[in-house]
């Protein structure tokens, strides 16, 4: 196996110029609109051009400004139990109960709708619930996923008492719950830190009943300490929303000038939005006049589509993979003959098509179908075609590749224009794209490494991935590098496997012993095909790093170590013994 101090010493690569935003008046189109969420001063602005509740949001993990919030709020069945009208302790919890019996002293305060603290006093160590709703209010059938969430921090007590903080689903009024009542358990992995952070927790309904949300505090001895506990819900579904069910807010938001953009028999629009973590299927854009014409842009698994429906006839293009919360530009260029759009500086694709009548009004969000659970940044209208979609569609990306091209064993270049540099003695190749290793000799080891050399330190990088067939064990490498790849090497290094995340740094070219590990709540599949995204994002400001896992669950470390070793080389590792299944590479991406 080739190791990391010699891949990380290898000569760095000259990367092509990339333009970060489009060169539009060579372009000789009319500017309609350009609508820059992620600037709040704009906000007179925005309401003037956007019908619908405009809810600003910063970014999850680095708190700048992430453009506006789209959400599902009609159907994601929500369960807060009164919390965010309650005062005082909220009327839909349940303390004490039979089901989960509390001796200790409890008093909640509530600091704002969905947000409060709750201090918990006791004699004596042990196990302590607080169930988050009522026994009767939400009901389950079997067979339905759901999903428990909460932001959680230890605001005031000694941490060394605290033994752990889970988060539990409780079914009850069902056949098979009597005995057994919670059907899922969540540890709070990153409680002891200097803000809050989510945990989730899912499971699938056993019978037909009731479902309740709670937390358990293990103490060892005497305690009296106060957490944060904010934003509680229950909801049906397979992954955990953005949307809080004190902030209800309409699930789509329309332009208010879509007559007079829709009229135009030719036009264009570039869209940047930040990827969701999880949600499998969303749509972003939607040029609607009913379910039989309209124009859409639209994510599902993690893959991007323009997708025309006229007459009730559909017309689709894959546009390309993206990791979660990366931030991405999309142009789509509509003409009478047919529709073309670019992903990211990718070639342009065109599909003739019949241009769809009678739409009436644009929609940002879920639209009639699906649920756009993320952020939207940027939207730029266009009287006209842009000429050069590939350009426009640069926008905010450093480097970005989805392997959209011939099966090859030189690699090629990315669409952001760099060449991923192979390096050690495990040869890779783009199959079926895909990023693959071939499968090595006769050693009981085996690594194959891609390189890229970035104008900046990134403070993203992320995938999307798969595991090929054959025991857990095998992991994927995402690593930014420091002091110009000279020897000796220090680097960041995250390590994801099949079941879990792994921080840990590169010190004198000697990987050091993990920091952290992430357990995975539901492991992925080793099944040659199943995509999963993954991510890391450092933030300078705060020294710490952030893994989104792939069910969308968020993991922070804080450590000065890894600010201090970032660079500007980011490095995509396959590694794997002789029987282990190993990782294959969909799309990979820095920002």
């Amino acid at each position: 196996m080739l190791s990391r101090r010699s891949f990380l010493a290898a000569a760095p690569i000259a990367i092509a110029t990339v333009q970060s935003s489009p060169t539009l008046a060579a372009n000789d189109v009319a500017l309609l609109l350009d609508l820059n969420l992620f600037d709040r001063n704009a906000a007179t602005e925005h309401a003037r051009s956007l019908n619908g509740q405009l809810r600003y949001f910063s970014h999850e993990v680095f708190g700048d400004p992430a453009g506006i919030i789209i959400e599902d709020a009609s159907i994601n069945g929500v369960e807060d139990a009164d919390y965010a009208r309650s005062g005082d302790y909220p009327a839909g919890w349940r303390m004490p109960s039979d089901l989960f019996p509390v001796n200790c002293t409890v008093k909640f305060n509530k600091h704002a709708d969905g947000r409060g603290s709750i201090r918990l006093r006791g004699a004596d160590g042990g196990d302590f619930y607080v169930a988050l709703g009522s026994s009767q209010h939400f009901p389950v059938r079997q067979g339905e996923t759901l999903t428990g969430s909460i932001s959680v921090r230890l605001v005031n007590g000694d941490p060394s008492i605290l033994m752990g903080l889970s988060l539990l689903i409780v079914e009850e009024g069902g056949e098979a719950i009597p005995n057994n009542p919670v059907s899922a358990i969540a540890r709070v992995q990153q409680l002891q830190t200097d803000r809050d952070w989510w945990a989730q927790v899912q499971a699938v309904a056993r019978s037909n009943g009731y479902a309740t949300l709670a937390i358990k505090v293990s103490t060892a001895a005497k305690f009296d300490i106060t957490l944060d506990l904010n934003f509680p819900q229950l909801e049906k579904r397979p992954w955990r929303s953005t949307f809080c069910a004190v902030s209800r807010s309409t699930n789509e938001v329309s332009l208010s000038t879509s007559i007079g953009y829709l009229s135009l028999s030719e036009r264009s629009l570039i869209i940047t939005a930040d990827a969701p973590r999880a949600v499998a299927n969303a749509t972003l854009w939607n040029e609607y006049g009913n379910d039989d014409n309209s124009i859409q842009i639209q994510m599902r698994e993690r893959i991007l589509y323009a997708r025309v429906v006229s007459e009730g006839t559909p017309t689709e293009i894959r546009l390309g993979v993206i990791p979660p919360l990366m931030r991405f530009s999309v142009c789509l260029v509509i003409a009478t003959e047919g529709i073309s759009a670019s992903l990211n500086g990718k070639r342009p694709i065109f599909a003739a098509c019949v241009a769809p009548k009678g739409l009436t009004i644009a929609k940002l969000g879920s639209g009639a179908n699906g649920h756009w659970n993320s952020t939207i940044g940027q939207i730029t209208l266009f009287k006209g075609r842009i000429l050069d979609a590939e350009i426009a569609s640069r926008r905010y990306q450093s480097f970005y590749d989805d392997f959209d091209r011939a099966d090859n064993r030189s690699i090629g270049r990315s669409p952001t224009g760099q060449l991923i540099e192979r390096t050690g003695n495990i040869e890779t190749a783009i199959v079926q794209r895909k990023w693959v290793a071939n499968t090595g000799g006769l050693a009981l080891s085996f690594a194959g490494y891609g390189k890229v050399t970035l104008a900046n330190p990134p403070r993203y990088l992320g995938a999307v991935l798969n595991w090929t067939k054959g025991v857990s064990g095998g992991a994927a490498g995402l690593i930014a590098a420091t002091n110009n790849l000279l020897d000796p090497t220090d680097a960041l290094h995250t390590l994801v496997s099949d079941r879990e995340g792994i921080f840990q740094t590169i010190g004198n070219s000697k990987v050091e012993p993990a920091l952290t590990t992430f357990i995975y709540p539901i492991p992925m599949s080793r099944d040659n095909e199943t995509p999963y995204g993954v991510a890391f994002l450092v933030s300078l400001r705060e020294d710490a790093v952030v893994f989104v896992g792939p069910q969308g669950d968020l993991a922070r470390h804080k450590d000065p170590s890894y600010t201090k070793r970032l660079g500007k080389t980011a490095v995509f590792e396959h590694y794997w013994h002789v029987s282990q299944a190993r990782p294959e590479f969909h799309a990979v991406a820095a920002n």
